[in-house]
């Protein structure tokens, strides 16, 4: 069973309305809920842990996590609001987001909230604010500590400015948890706002130092790459009508880890020996993923049926 951790709210697409006003079009999202949302439609057994509300908008998220599949016996509910983003979109479709959240549901997890696992996860993951605003921020370290020595752990740092402007912070809290994961997935836009000077290559490479066994950047349309201890490579990108780019690097996200499930990486040992050859062809395949999601507005994540064939070819 894969848990993934964070966050889980609703996405405010706001359009031009009256005059004096503006039309919202609400979706499900928040990163953490789409990567478990994403191994689900993938054929996994994935579980969420976070805090969700118990007004309307909370209602409807665990709603459509029991509806997708996903387990929901980690779910921590509160009375704490559920939290809003509003997301504006550029002419190539890429969002920007301002999130309303501070004191929200999924922020106000605690050390006595962590969750017991009948048995440990085949992948412990965290990203986004969740990993960085306290007290959620302090009670994930805590639970990674406590799971790490039979769980693979899987970090996004997924940078969101509007919660946090300080990128130091950012930066400091990435460097914290990157010893502590095993595979790092980061999009090219993330390390430009916390290490603008310095070059992709050589944090990667840092985090490799520092015991992450795989790190994977992201570059949008441009494809993505892959950094281990035996090797680099890259995949170029694939090209697709873009209705808008959120939840792509979160289908990335899923895609990676249900396909290490499928190149059998069950333990550090396993992933530590993977070949360049089974990496691009996993790459390949989270990129199909996230190409699909970009065709379609919203993170409207792909299910198994329409990667059949780039399934089939990670063996």
């Amino acid at each position: 069973m894969y848990v993934i951790c964070g966050e889980a709210l609703f996405d405010l697409f706001g359009e031009a309305g009256a005059e004096d006003g503006v039309t919202f079009d609400a979706r499900i999202g928040g990163s953490p809920f789409n990567v478990a949302m994403g191994l689900a439609r993938l054929g996994e057994t994935a579980g969420f842990f976070g805090g969700i509300s118990n007004d309307a908008l909370g209602v409807k998220l665990v709603d459509k996590f029991r509806k997708e599949g996903v387990l929901d016996d980690y779910i921590l509910r509160t009375d704490y609001l559920t939290t809003l983003s509003l997301v504006q979109k550029d002419a190539n479709g890429h969002p920007a987001y301002t999130f309303y959240g501070a004191n929200a549901a999924d922020r106000m997890v605690t050390t006595e909230d962590l969750p017991v696992f009948r048995e440990p996860p085949f992948f412990l993951h965290i990203g986004s604010y969740t990993a960085l605003v306290d007290p959620i921020a302090g009670a994930l370290k805590a639970l990674i500590e406590r799971e790490r020595r039979n769980t693979l752990i899987s970090f996004d740092p997924n940078i969101r400015p509007t919660v946090e402007p300080d990128m130091a912070l950012w930066r400091r809290n990435t460097e914290g948890l990157a010893p502590l994961a095993d595979v790092i997935k980061v999009s090219d836009e993330d390390l430009a706002l916390i290490a603008p000077d310095e070059p992709i290559a050589d944090i990667a490479h840092r985090w490799l130092s520092s015991g992450t066994a795989l790190v994977i950047v992201t570059r949008g349309g441009e494809g993505a790459s892959a950094y281990s201890a035996g090797f680099e490579t890259t995949c170029p990108g694939i090209k697709v009508k873009v209705e808008d780019t959120v939840g792509a690097g979160d289908t990335f996200q899923a895609a990676l880890l249900s396909g290490m499930k499928k190149l059998n990486v069950t333990d550090r040992k396993s992933l530590a020996e993977l070949e360049e050859q089974r990496v691009r062809r996993l790459l390949e395949f989270a990129m199909q993923a996230a190409a699909i999601t970009c065709s379609r507005r919203g993170a409207d994540l792909p299910v198994i049926a329409e990667l059949e064939k780039e399934w089939a070819a990670l063996i």
